[in-house]
């Protein structure tokens, strides 16, 4: 399958994230032909293809030939009697593989969630990543509160039905505790008034406090601010094993749950794993390596023609960046404004401006860290 026309360059996109999407979106479809792969469909992406010039396929990227300008791509749809808001699901076959050629790459798969080799964690954990995920959270939330809503439950069952635990303390983790919490609080617990004052969540940790990356006042006063609102948090968290309704830890055993969400650490995607060719980091998380430009590096540390990586899965060669959207979206503009000007490459080096950090707590309240200053408090 090929997008090349005689009158415009192909630009193909791997990924549908916040290192891709952007870019996906601006191109000017007066000088490419723009095609999507990505296993991740969303009604933003999947309204890409509404436009001239721009196709999207539900698909993974498996392989990619530099020298012919190929993206060996494999079909992820889901069809058949399983739940739709399932997180895993068996794939459909039916669909052959098939080819897409560009003019010009832009790689940005992402990362998954890493699990860190935890026994039991893949089963019976819920990742929180993708929208898909947040959907499967908000049914699992439902369900639990369903279910201690029947009659002839006790109290006790109660409690263990509405137990929620949650591993790590990075802003992810502790915004998706703010956001159950507020619905809780704003919401579901008038909905369910006899459950009022049971459900519980619990932070796990490994570290010795969340939001370790931010200043020590900031994660000081977010621990405050949880512990305020009934949220546990359990730093200095060692997580052993996870069992269909119980973590077992290193410190306090067994710990059962309701519903247990993970998104602690990133796990390089199938594609960076197996892509040959390209230098990658070598300490830490395999992202592919480029330069300044943002092209591709091969092995021997020279850069690919009109190849280009973004978002999780790529950093930059010496000047390394942090797995932030903010990180993810500065590149994809950066490409977007070169691409659609002059000859359509980079004139001039990616240089990344740094922007306020921030975590919601809940409630209106969050922390900030921009440039020395430091803040916690609630919004109006």
């Amino acid at each position: 399958m090929s997008t090349t026309t005689t009158q415009k360059q192909s630009l193909a996109i791997i990924g549908t994230g916040w290192a891709g999407f952007t870019l996906s979106q601006k191109a000017a479809l007066s000088r490419y032909n723009v095609t999507v792969t990505s296993p991740l469909r969303t009604e933003p992406v999947r309204r890409l293809s509404r436009a001239d010039g721009v196709a999207y396929y539900k698909a993974r990227a498996t392989a990619i030939n530099f020298g012919a300008r190929v993206v060996r791509c494999r079909p992820d749809v889901r069809l058949g009697d399983g739940d739709p808001n399932a997180q895993e699901q068996p794939r459909n076959d039916d669909g052959e593989e098939f080819e897409v050629q560009y003019d010009k790459l832009c790689i940005a798969p992402g990362c998954g969630v890493q699990d860190f080799g935890t026994p039991g964690a893949a089963q019976h954990a819920l990742f929180l990543r993708t929208t898909n995920d947040a959907r499967v959270v908000q049914q699992r939330l439902l369900e639990m509160l369903d279910a201690a809503n029947l009659p002839g439950v006790d109290e006790k069952r109660k409690r263990e039905l509405l137990h929620i635990r949650i591993v790590g303390g990075g802003a992810v983790e502790i915004e998706a505790a703010a956001e159950l919490w507020d619905a809780w609080d704003e919401d579901l617990r008038h909905v369910y008034r006899h459950l009022d004052g049971m459900l519980r969540i619990t932070i796990h940790d490994v570290a010795p406090q969340i939001l370790g990356t931010l200043d020590a006042r900031l994660s000081e006063y977010a621990t405050g601010s949880l512990e305020g609102k009934k949220i546990e948090i359990k730093t200095g968290s060692h997580i052993e094993r996870v069992e269909s309704d119980c973590i077992v830890t290193k410190e306090d055993g067994r710990l059962p749950f309701s519903m247990l969400l993970w998104a602690t650490g990133n796990k390089a995607s199938e594609l960076v794993e197996g892509l040959r060719g390209v230098k990658k980091a070598e300490k830490g998380l395999p992202r592919i390596l480029t330069n300044r430009y943002l092209r591709v590096l091969r092995e021997d540390g020279g850069p690919m023609e009109d190849v280009y990586a973004l978002g999780d899965a790529a950093d930059i060669e010496g000047e390394t960046l942090p797995t932030l959207a903010e990180v993810a979206l500065q590149k994809d503009e950066y490409l977007v404004d070169a691409f659609n000007k002059g000859d359509g490459h980079p004139q001039e080096p990616f240089r990344y401006k740094q922007r306020a950090m921030l975590a919601y707590l809940g409630r209106h309240d969050g922390v900030i860290a921009w440039r020395g200053l430091v803040a916690g408090g609630e919004g109006s």
